[in-house]
């Protein structure tokens, strides 16, 4: 499988940064179990078979506008495409007017 961002897995897009998360705190039983690494994460969820135990802390998925999935349908993968491609002409046309000014500033120079 690719190693690529939209690859990986939710928890680990949330550790990494990728995503926002927020911690939620619930200390109905007196202590804050909050994982500190994605290590404690991982195993609370394994101990609790993928759903958090009640009662429990826990970091949140906190959305921003980033996708977090990869599949074509929610990525909207025409509708990047076309971004992408503004993107590439917008940066083209702006390193052209770049270096045509340069080539001039170092005509005047000469």
């Amino acid at each position: 499988m690719s190693r690529t961002e939209k690859t990986q897995p939710f928890r680990i897009r949330l550790w990494d940064g990728t995503l926002h998360r927020v911690a939620v705190h619930d200390h109905r039983d007196g202590i804050c179990d909050l994982p500190a690494t994605v290590h404690e994460d991982l195993e609370q969820v394994e101990d609790t078979v993928g759903s958090m135990a009640r009662g429990s802390c826990h970091w949140e998925f906190q959305y921003t506008g980033t996708r977090t999935c990869c599949c074509p349908l929610c990525r909207d993968a025409d509708g990047l495409r076309y971004e992408r491609r503004a993107d590439r002409h917008r940066n083209r046309r702006e390193l052209a007017e770049l270096l045509k000014l340069t080539r001039h500033g170092r005509r005047e120079l000469d």
